[in-house]
């Protein structure tokens, strides 16, 4: 229980630190601090429509944010989350598209679950090339994101390109298969909801199941999951599969909710993903409280220009900033953990497997 306080209480010093730092920054480089902050308060909680927008731009950094944790879990560094978010759109824009016939709750349905497929698909060769030939997954993940970016690109100009608009963009998906409003009056959809009970979900699968001790074993040490009698080779498979499959259903959602395909879906959602699974220690619940921070953050950045005419850019700067925070946090925990085990004369996971080898 005290390990458990204590990983909570590590997010939330880097979170008051990055703003102390943050607010020094802007008050050095001569901006109002209580009109940068208030505007960005205002932006988020001023009233139940502000609210609700905050919680839908959180909604698909939760889903990357739960596919990036869920691979860290792994030790598996699936940086592709954004193409597998992209890919997620691609599929859930082609159903919104060519099955116009079906009942609303049918074709949303079918649509979410073909960008769950897409973003699955996208996540599978790299996750088969590092289980396989242990190919680096992080450059092969870089890399997919580009395709899966230029892929958008030549559909959004070419076969699906709606030239009645000035802007390269797809025809709009089906009307039935807007996603629907939870709150009358509000922007406010089911996707931010479905991404909390997923994060319930993963955190039990985790925490308390098999598959969850094979994926946390492969991800601690893969040699001793592999002497314990763990499948190394399937469970990265299925991690990355897992972990591609969030962004996807993200990605889905995220088209849902704006009804068109174009190239600027996602203004780096997947990248930004990294950052709320490391601000959450990959813990899917902690995923849920830093993909709201980031949302309500990236909701005022907007309002922190026009108001108080502090660039946007100073919301990256606080967010880089708790990412430094978090990670000085884990270097001092590993330093910490290094001195005990040297003091107790614990042997490290390796050496012991070697041992029972020989």
């Amino acid at each position: 229980m005290k390990e458990k306080l204590i990983s909570l209480i590590r997010p939330l010093i880097a979170i008051v630190i990055s703003l102390i730092l943050g607010a020094l920054i802007l008050f050095i480089a001569g901006y109002d601090v209580a009109d940068a902050f208030g505007a960005i308060w205002n932006a988020s909680f001023r009233n139940l429509r502000t609210i609700t927008t905050t919680f839908n731009k959180s909604s698909p950094l939760l889903f990357v944010g739960l596919a990036v944790a869920i691979s860290f879990r792994g030790n598996v560094f699936n940086i592709g989350a954004e193409g597998q978010l992209l890919m997620g759109a691609v599929f859930a824009t082609l159903v919104g598209l060519y099955f116009t016939a079906l009942p609303g709750f049918l074709l949303i349905f079918l649509m979410l679950l073909a960008g769950t497929i897409g973003g699955a698909l996208w996540a599978f060769i790299p996750g088969y090339l590092k289980a396989k030939y242990d190919v680096s997954e992080v450059i092969t993940t870089i890399m997919f994101n580009y395709i899966a970016l230029n892929f958008i690109g030549y559909l959004v100009r070419g076969p699906i390109r709606d030239t009645t608009q000035a802007e390269p963009q797809s025809f709009s998906i089906a009307r039935q298969g807007f996603l629907p409003e939870m709150i009358p009056g509000t922007p406010l959809h089911f996707g931010y909801l479905l991404g909390v009970v997923l994060a319930v979900v993963l955190f039990y699968m985790l925490f308390k199941t098999y598959v969850g001790y094979e994926v946390r074993a492969v991800g601690l040490n893969k040699d001793a999951a592999k002497v314990a009698g763990v499948n190394v080779r399937k469970t990265i498979v299925g991690t990355m599969l897992i972990s591609g499959a969030l962004a996807g259903l993200g990605g889905a959602i995220e088209l849902a909710n704006i009804h068109y395909l174009l190239e600027g879906i996602s203004p780096g959602y997947g990248f930004t993903g990294i950052a709320v699974a490391i601000l959450a220690n990959s813990n899917p619940i902690g995923v849920v409280f830093s993909s709201f921070l980031f949302g309500f953050l990236n909701a005022g950045a907007t309002s922190m220009q026009r108001s108080a005419g502090v660039s946007a850019s100073f919301v990256q700067i606080f967010q880089g900033i708790m990412i430094i925070a978090i990670a000085l946090a884990t270097v001092a925990k590993k330093s910490l953990t290094k001195k005990i085990e040297k003091k107790l004369d614990v042997k490290p996971h390796v050496q012991v497997i070697e041992e029972v080898k020989q």
